[in-house]
């Protein structure tokens, strides 16, 4: 089995509280359907650059949102419902914890797995609440290839902030490599109806629509939605005129936007 990191091509920069995020995502066990076509995105394959960034330490509560693929593909605000909370919550949080959050994204980034680990266990043991902690010890257990750890740690992270949806994009990634689907297309769709313009969630959602789910239309529309912000991603390019090919072999008809406004 090989691994991919995210999809995007292009790091995704916010502005305050981030952390390092140096995960490397799951590449399906399952083969990719095979194509003729050149442009076919195939989740075996690694892409230039991983999703660099992670946001954390708040806790929000998370209303029901509707997660219907139309709805989720249209929505063209910037909204992100984690980061609109974390300036008041981060206010709670005592300085100490915080400058011990920052000594382990140091670590993350030099690859101190240990040293990161142990140091987010102080902050837990601080903070329990806190789900951004749990999310990067995930990170760290993927990258040392404990992915029923790590499945384990975003399903706490969940628990301690179900709005955050770094944690069910990564949750996402992990059920789509085990072959649950369906599994992760909800997940993806959950992180987008707390991001809703969220790169990886919108590109990883496309590719699964496309090979895993038979659903050429929405992907099309999630394509559409990624290049609405990366514009200048050539691959993403590929694979959208890749899935309108077979969207034309299909007999579908493309909606009146076709040029993906909505």
């Amino acid at each position: 089995m090989r691994f991919i990191k995210s999809l995007s091509t292009s790091p995704i920069k916010q502005s305050a509280f981030i952390a390092f995020f140096c995960v490397t995502l799951l590449a399906s066990c399952s083969t990719a359907p095979n194509s003729n076509d050149a442009n076919t995105p195939n989740l075996a394959e690694s892409s230039d650059t991983a999703e660099k960034n992670i946001v954390d330490m708040v806790n929000i509560t998370h209303k029901d949102a509707n997660h219907t693929l139309t709805a989720i593909a249209d929505k063209q605000d910037q909204r992100n419902v984690y980061l609109e909370q974390a300036p008041q919550r981060l206010a709670e949080v005592p300085a100490a914890v915080l400058a011990q959050y920052q000594q382990a994204i140091n670590a993350m980034k030099n690859q101190q797995w240990q040293n990161a680990n142990s140091l987010f266990d102080h902050v837990i043991a601080a903070q329990p609440q806190l789900s951004g902690a749990y999310v990067n010890k995930a990170i760290i257990a993927i990258n040392q290839q404990a992915f029923e750890q790590a499945d384990t740690l975003l399903d706490q992270a969940i628990k301690a902030n179900s709005s955050n949806p770094y944690a069910h994009q990564i949750k996402a990634n992990l059920a789509r490599q085990q072959g649950q689907y369906a599994q992760a297309e909800q997940g993806y769709l959950t992180a987008l109806a707390l991001w809703p313009q969220y790169p990886q969630a919108q590109i990883n959602l496309a590719i699964l629509l496309e090979l895993y789910r038979g659903k050429l239309l929405q992907a099309r529309q999630f394509y559409l939605a990624f290049l609405a912000n990366q514009p200048d991603d050539e691959q993403a390019k590929r694979w959208l005129a890749g899935v309108e090919i077979k969207i034309q072999r299909a007999g579908l008809t493309l909606p009146e936007n076709s040029n993906g406004a909505g």
